[in-house]
């Protein structure tokens, strides 16, 4: 099939799309993308999102097919949920480009889960700053843009909540201030993101309030917590976790009980995850299975290349 022929599929409403070549509309040239954008501009907004749709989940599944520039047209849509799935498409993106157009989307007149989608975007880049991967004058803008929209008491919760979990890296003593505000206060969500900022301030003064969190009656809190002791990496928390793979009846929170042991590595954790490759279900064992070869990869990355 050509690029021609998807450009026809794509523009007849009765034409089921999972079959489409999309591969053909990989890496397009100028002439190739402003069809492209001149046929979804006549589309309606449903048809719109499944085009989208359709090509972030092959574009996930198939990593040599580039759809930036089309996912970056998509940015300029008219209908919210166009643009979520653009900057889903840009999910792994770390160019320059992609900062302005995140900030402009978390500054514009958008819904709320527009914005909100484009701070946790965002929150890749605070990461590449303390790694000193992004410019300075970039990561200063990042760092501000999404203090001061979590500053705004009259800005939207989600909007707010997604702020403190993006900023989280930076690790200010303002940034530790609104962690323990969220999670000193009376709302849900924002205390789950102040669990999930604090695993990501590597911070370890945070390790002890996460370690009390394990034991939370929540399962959101558990594996909120669960994931944010991974992130911080502390062999301490690695007897916790394994206890709580053992024991917890919720299948999410043990899969992020697996994940964070096979972070932070170590006797304990190897000896768990044997344990529940062993003794677990398919998934679990599966799960288990995969982060063992992982860790065994980081001790000896030449065991995959014999000589």
């Amino acid at each position: 099939m050509s690029f021609q022929e998807l450009i026809e599929i794509i523009a007849d409403p009765s034409a089921v799309l999972t079959d489409a070549p999309f591969h053909e509309a990989s890496d397009p040239s100028p002439g190739e993308l402003a069809e492209f954008v001149q046929v979804c501009d006549t589309l309606n907004e449903d048809r719109r999102c499944e085009v989208l749709a359709v090509m972030v989940e092959q574009a996930e599944d198939n990593l040599e097919l580039d759809f930036t520039a089309i996912f970056r047209q998509s940015l300029k849509d008219d209908d919210d949920r166009v643009v979520q799935l653009g900057v889903e498409g840009l999910w792994e993106l770390e160019d320059r480009w992609l900062v302005v157009e995140l900030v402009g989307l978390l500054r514009s007149e958008r819904g709320p889960q527009v914005r909100s989608t484009a701070a946790v975007a965002l929150g890749r880049f605070p990461v590449l700053a303390q790694e000193g991967k992004l410019r300075v004058q970039d990561g200063e803008l990042v760092y501000r843009v999404l203090m001061d929209f979590l500053e705004d008491d009259i800005e939207d919760l989600e909007v707010r909540r997604r702020c403190l979990e993006a900023v989280a890296p930076f690790n200010t003593e303002e940034v530790q201030d609104y962690i323990r505000w969220a999670y000193d206060g009376d709302e849900e969500d924002l205390r789950s993101s102040s669990i999930y900022a604090m695993g990501r301030t590597g911070e370890a003064e945070w390790l002890p309030t996460l370690l009390e969190e394990l034991e939370n009656y929540d399962p959101a809190v558990r594996y909120e917590a669960a994931n944010a002791c991974g992130e911080l990496g502390m062999e301490d928390a690695s007897l916790p976790l394994a206890e709580l793979l053992r024991q917890d009846d919720d299948s999410e929170v043990r899969m992020a009980c697996i994940a964070s042991l096979g972070k932070i590595g170590g006797a304990i954790a190897r000896r768990a995850l044997i344990d529940c490759m062993r003794d677990g279900d398919s998934a679990m064992s599966d799960a288990a299975h995969n982060e063992l070869e992982n860790l065994e990869f980081l001790d000896d990355p030449m065991r995959l290349y014999p000589g």
